[in-house]
């Protein structure tokens, strides 16, 4: 016997968005302002640029190749969070932008999911549209490489959840940096002291 054919989902994309929306966190929209880049400039490694390279243009380093914790402590510590406990949450990009040092560590490009809906805002899940409108329309940020998004149905009715305002992300990003000394610390370290970062 063949495996049944999914059903559309659409009908429950509002619902599953209120439910994602009510439960995750995102950027506070003064936070993002006040941040106004990206928070490191790093983009995602992968197998031919791996982990703590260099990304470089003209000869010059601008960047380095990084997992997933550079965007992990932008959204945290351009709120003022430190530890805690980090199980069950997924950090997720809004747009798939990886390869972009200007938009992979973006506040307006992350948010803080439950992990079970993880897949719901990855890629082109069904509810990446209306994280896409809501950093376009509260944080007025897209990358740079993408056309405008357009308003999902419904998206008015959406309540989203922030974390509490903080008024000063790259001060707080800068001692961070200054109390760390491992190898990941040390290469942003000196990139963004160069690139004037810091």
């Amino acid at each position: 016997m063949p495996i049944p054919p999914l059903e559309p989902l659409d009908q429950y994309f509002q619902d599953l968005c209120r439910m994602v929306a009510k439960t995750s966190w995102l950027p506070h929209p003064d936070t993002v302002r006040a941040l106004g880049r990206a928070a490191f400039p790093t983009s995602r490694a992968k197998r031919q640029h791996p982990r703590f390279t260099s990304i470089s243009k003209n000869g010059e380093p601008v960047g380095m190749y990084d997992d997933n914790t550079t965007p992990t402590w932008a959204i945290l510590w351009a709120h003022g969070i430190v530890g805690g406990d980090r199980t069950g949450w997924g950090f997720a990009h809004v747009w798939p932008a990886s390869d972009d040092i200007n938009s992979y560590t973006h506040l307006a490009n992350l948010a803080m999911i439950p992990e079970c809906f993880a897949s719901l805002t990855d890629k082109d899940g069904p509810l990446t549209g209306y994280l896409r409108w809501h950093a376009w329309t509260v944080y007025g940020w897209k990358p740079d490489h993408v056309e405008p998004p357009q308003m999902p149905v419904d998206y008015n009715n959406i309540q989203w959840r922030y974390f509490s305002k903080f008024d000063a992300p790259r001060i707080f990003i800068g001692q961070r940096l200054s109390k760390l000394n491992n190898k990941r610390v040390r290469i942003l370290r000196s990139i963004m002291e160069m690139r004037g970062m810091l």
